[in-house]
Order: C-alpha cells, then structure tokens, then sequence
C-alpha cells in the first residue's frame, strides 16, 4: 500500500523539527513512516532540515525500495525489523541527541520514573549493546526488547530509537527522552535515587491509562 502524500508530508515536518531543535545532528539520524506493507523513509546522507517529500524513499516490508530518486538511510533494516515485529508502531525515530546520547557512551540506565511524564511516554527502555550500525546484526538485537513491549531504545555508543502509534508519537518520545537525558545529567538522579516511589508511578499510570478507555 503506497504511503500517502499526507503523512510524507507530515514525517517531513517532524523530520525537521528534529533537526532544527537539535534532536539530531548533520546528516544523522533517519526516520520514517509507514502505511501498510510499505514505508517511507528519510535518504542517507541529507541533512533533514532541507528535507522534502520528494526526498523520501519507499521500501516494502520485504526491503525491497519500491520509488524514490535517491537511496534509502542505511539503517532502513532497523526500521523494517521494528515493524515487522510491531503491528502498533508507525512511525520509528532514530537520531543522536546529545545529552540521550552522552549517556549512551557512558552505559548509564536513564531514571525513567524521575517523572510522570516520562514514565508514562518511556517506559520501559531497552538498552542495546554495540553493534556496526547499517548492518543485519543492528537491526536482530532489537528482537527481544521488542517481544517484551519496548519502544524505547538506548544504543551503545551510537544514540537512540523510539517508536510511535503515530509520526507525533514517535518524535514526541524523542524529544521526551533527550529532557529526562538532561534532567538525569543536571539532577545526578539515576534508577532509585532521586525517582518517584514506584507505587506512586503506578497509581498514576493506572490513573492516566483508565482515563483513556
């Protein structure tokens, strides 16, 4: 099913938003969208703030690049795994934010419940050890974090990845775990210290999630 001209245009729009709020760096990073069996995702080597919707490549879940003038990012196996393995996601954002990533190189475990809101948006995160970015092997070690209902990923010195039910979900949860990076690095809070009493979490969690149905 090809990808419609509205959500190109709208993972444009976040695609940038991304860069321009520094989300991500040069030309690093790659999102994408899908509809279907199909997806767009963001051209390799571009830097996202002069993105366009003519820019965009569409590859099938089979991997195979079904339009597009230019060459997909090299990580588009990471994208089709996350969507392989999850009907619920939409939309995936990969990127190098730098407090998020910082604390990728320093193989710290972010305080996801320091508060609600990033308990709520995060939880839980996976943490993923290095592997050669672009690669078959990349794109496997999401498997089991993904079985177990993540989509929230911290890379061993490389970034990060979130995926989303939408494109705003998913640049949302980018930009949600780059400000608990910045509150964990400023704060010196990390896993049971300087957190919300679990009990506390899941009472508003279950508030939050009741509301909802």
């Amino acid at each position: 099913m090809e990808v419609t001209m509205d959500l190109r245009k709208e993972l444009v729009l976040f695609a940038r938003l991304a860069w321009d709020r520094r989300l991500t760096e040069s030309t690093g990073g790659n999102m994408s969208v899908r509809n279907g069996d199909h997806f767009v995702i963001t051209p390799t080597t571009m830097v996202k703030h002069f993105l366009t919707e003519e820019d965009l490549v569409e590859v099938d879940l089979n991997g195979r690049k079904v339009s597009g003038r230019r060459e997909p990012s090299s990580e588009y196996r990471m994208h089709l795994k996350i969507y392989r393995e999850c009907e619920d996601v939409v939309s995936v954002f990969h990127a190098h934010p730098v407090y998020a990533t910082t604390i990728a190189v320093q193989q710290k475990k972010f305080p996801v419940n320091v508060l609600p809101e990033t308990a709520l948006m995060l939880a839980p995160i996976t943490y993923l050890p290095y592997r050669m970015p672009g690669t078959d092997d990349f794109a496997e070690i999401f498997d089991e974090g993904l079985k177990l209902g993540s989509r929230t990923f911290v890379l061993r010195n490389h970034g990060v990845t979130v995926g989303g039910s939408s494109i705003e979900e998913a640049y949302a949860k980018l930009e949600t775990l780059e400000f608990l990076a910045q509150i964990t690095l400023l704060s010196g809070a990390k896993p049971g210290y300087l957190e919300i009493p679990s009990e506390d979490v899941e009472k508003f969690l279950k508030k939050i999630r009741g509301s909802k149905e």
